[in-house]
């Protein structure tokens, strides 16, 4: 495979192996790669949960399970007074 990386990428992948984080060009290519793939998994759990949550949110509604606003808002404020 031959690939072309912006000059930008192309001095940080060379600093890294100079600084002898990495063995090789390609050592470093293939760590920042497999990176960008966890950043990408975890962006993706974490969509999903949040997903989760508001739909156990609308289910919650949808029941009846909620409380008003104001009156949650009220009750709150009460407590502190």
């Amino acid at each position: 495979m031959d690939i072309s990386l912006s000059p930008d990428n192309e001095k940080f992948i060379q600093n890294q192996v100079a600084a002898g984080i990495y063995n090789s060009l390609n050592e470093a290519i293939n760590a920042t790669i497999s990176i960008a793939i966890s950043q990408v998994i975890d962006s993706k759990s974490q969509l999903d949960m949040l997903n989760a949550e508001i739909q156990r949110g609308i289910d919650d509604y949808n029941e009846g399970r909620y409380l008003d606003g104001e009156l949650a808002f009220k009750k709150l404020m009460a407590k502190y007074e």
